[in-house]
Formats: C-alpha cells, structure tokens, sequence
C-alpha cells in the first residue's frame, strides 16, 4: 500500500518491519489483528475488563518510555544564531571583512582606526543579520511549543478496574482504553468491543470515508493480500467518527503505525540526521525558494570576483605595477592587495540585512493575521507558490463541517 504526504510518497507494507520499529524490552507482535482477545490480555499481563493496575502502567512506562513521537532536539538560540551564519553569502562577507582588515593592517594607513571601517561595518551587518532571524525563530518556537502544551489531549483508559483520564504520553502497551465519538485513537489498538464504530483513517490512507470497523477476529485466506488496516484494529492519529468500543493497545510512541511513517519521513530507517561541519544541522534539503537563490547568487558573484581578481592580478604582475607610495614592494604583493580589495568591493553587503527585514516585516504583518511563523525564510515561500493541485477533499482540509 502506498501512503501519500506533502513531502513524500511512501511505501508502508502493513507488516511492521524489525529495522524501523523502536528496540524494546517487551516482544513486538507482528499481527495482533490474527490474536484474540484473550491471547492479548496473555501476551500483556492485562485484562480487558479491568485494564492494568497503576503499578503495571509505571513500570512499562518506565521501560518503553512516553507515548509520543520523538521530536528533534530544540536548537538553542546560539545555535540558532550559527546556523543563519552557514549561508554562503554570509561566509562570503565574512571572508569579505576578514580580508579587508588584513589588507587594511598591512597598508600604509594601518594605524588610522577609520581604514577599517568596511571591515567592521560588514560585521556588524552580519551579526545584526542574524541576530534578527535567530530571535524571530527562537520565539516563534517558544510560541508553538506553549500552544503545544495548552492542547494536550486526554483520554479514558481502565486502571485498577476503574475508568480513569489520563494525558496521551502516559498512555501504554496493555492498556485498555475507552473510546467514544469524536475521540483520536492515542495508540495502536486490537478492538476488544466495538458498538457500531466507524474511524476515519484520512491521516493514514488519504481517503476521506469512514471506515467500519469491528471486534471480530477474521481468518487470512490463503494467497489473500495484507490489508493495510485491518477491520479489528485502530491506528494512532485516527479520528472515532461514530459508536463506541474498548481496545487493547498493541503499539506506542515511534511504533505505532503513524511512527514508523515519521521516521521513514526524517530518514532512510531513521539514521541519524545528517551533520554539516561535523556539529551542525545538514538544513540544505529543507531551503526554501528564497534561501536557494540567495545560494545561487553568492555563488555566482563568488565565482565571478574571484576570476576578476586572478585575471587583474596575473595582468598587473605581467605588467609589473608596483605601489607608487613604496614603489619598492614587489609587485606580486602589491597586486594581491589590490585583488583582495576588488574583491570585498564586490560582495553586496548590504542584500542580506534587506531580505532579513523584510521578512521581518512580513512575518510581522502575518502575526497579525494570526499565522505563526516558525521560520522567518517560510514566509517568502507562501508567496512563491502559483499552483496548488489537491485531489479531494481531506489532503487540504480536516474534512470536517464546523459551525
């Protein structure tokens, strides 16, 4: 079966694979939709009319850790702030007022503080360029993470033979939860009661219908296909549409099947994410249209004035120029300093401090309209998008009516 996304299409078979799934202390059950109820309670130490008792719960959230999916570490605002300088255009200013001191401090003006003024006025445009977009960034995440917090779902389980509501993290395998209309699925769960339930599985398949499922367990005919999602069982992210039944989760966290797709989604098996300089973040794959010409504008001017400069200075040692304050400097060192100086000349200081404040600017303007940004470059993208092709209803939308 294949899954849909707006950054992938994945292949998903509907046996879990070893090499994706989260190491774990406890057996993985590769069908749970084949076992019956009791042999789940067996395989669980649970019992569908009583749940797990409180001190089961601890010690297999102990073991197999909150039911969430792992999210990257949050970069702080120092990391932040050395990611905006990995830009190519900012490390070509960088190398711009390096060299423009160091040409400065071997001059004949080396001891007037106002010769090195392009120098520190293209550092003070590249901190105050990055300052800005890490502090934008750094709030917006600091915004999306309390709204985060204040939207905590809950949901009913059976503890100690009692219906009780716990937070969806603290959810875990054997637990047995009590669902009802309107309610998400928090885990991966085998139906143990169903009373006319119907689920939408938009979140797995893309198809908008409910779908009907049931307690019963149904025999694989021989030489008949997996199914995806089988009838007994319910998925982590689905939505209760209708009816009311009782379940006994199977799968949490990163196991689940919509934790197997995040992974797929962050990496090939979830390997590592890929380093740049051996401690930063590889981000090349997520630029967005604006971060990508800027690239390919550094790049160009870069190309450009570094063949200038080797053409002027091959061209001035051929003619043999010389510094007409000190005509004894040797020509060679003479037009390296002339060289390095077009260089800097060349390198358009001022293109990322304009881009950064307007979309300052413009991530500002969006704050009013109630859209958070979270990366301030994602607000030039919104703009850049002509065409937008949608199959049906629900790859937009939620697919609901609301009033």
């Amino acid at each position: 079966a294949y899954l849909l996304t707006s950054r992938a299409r994945i292949r998903l078979s509907a046996r879990p694979s070893a090499s994706i799934l989260v190491s774990r202390m406890a057996p993985v059950l590769n069908d749970p939709d084949l076992l019956s109820a009791e042999e789940l309670e067996k395989h669980f130490g649970t019992s569908v009319s009583k749940g797990l008792t409180s001190r089961q719960a601890e010690e297999i959230l102990a073991r197999d850790g909150p039911n969430e999916l792992k999210k990257p570490p949050k970069p702080t605002l120092f990391m932040l702030f050395v990611l905006q300088l990995t830009g190519f255009v900012i490390v070509l200013l960088l190398v711009a007022a390096v060299a423009s001191i160091a040409v400065n401090a071997t001059g004949p003006n080396k001891e007037d503080i106002l010769s090195y003024t392009t120098g520190k006025a293209i550092f003070v445009i590249v901190i105050l360029n990055a300052g800005i977009a890490a502090w934008t960034e750094h709030k917006a995440g600091d915004a999306l993470e309390a709204l985060s917090k204040m939207t905590q779902a809950s949901i009913f389980v059976l503890r100690d033979g009692k219906e009780v509501k716990i937070d969806v993290p603290d959810v875990v395998r054997g637990d047995v939860v009590v669902l009802g209309t309107g309610d998400v699925v928090p885990a991966d769960l085998r139906l143990s009661e169903a009373d006319d339930v119907k689920v939408s599985e938009m979140a797995l398949t893309g198809e908008p219908e409910d779908v009907a499922k049931t307690w019963k367990m149904r025999p694989r005919r021989e030489g008949e296909a997996e199914k995806l999602t089988p009838e007994n069982m319910v998925f982590s992210g689905c939505s209760v549409t209708n009816g009311k039944g009782r379940g006994i989760v199977v799968e949490t966290g990163m196991g689940t099947r919509i934790g197997r797709i995040a992974q797929l989604i962050a990496g090939e098996d979830g390997e590592r994410p890929k380093k740049r300089c051996l401690c930063l973040p590889d981000t090349s794959a997520n630029q967005t249209p604006l971060q990508a010409n800027l690239e390919s504008l550094g790049g160009r001017i870069g190309i450009m004035a570094i063949f200038v400069c080797v053409v002027i200075f091959i061209f001035g040692v051929a003619m043999k120029r010389t510094d007409p304050s000190n005509p004894d400097t040797a020509p060679w060192l003479y037009m390296i300093l002339i060289a390095v100086t077009l260089a800097v000349a060349a390198i358009p200081e001022g293109i990322p401090l304009c881009v950064t404040i307007s979309l300052s600017i413009g991530c500002k303007d969006m704050v009013k309209k109630n859209v958070l940004v979270r990366k301030l470059a994602a607000v030039e993208t919104l703009g850049s998008a002509s065409v937008i092709c949608s199959d049906k209803t629900g790859t937009l939308t939620e697919g609901k009516m609301t009033m």
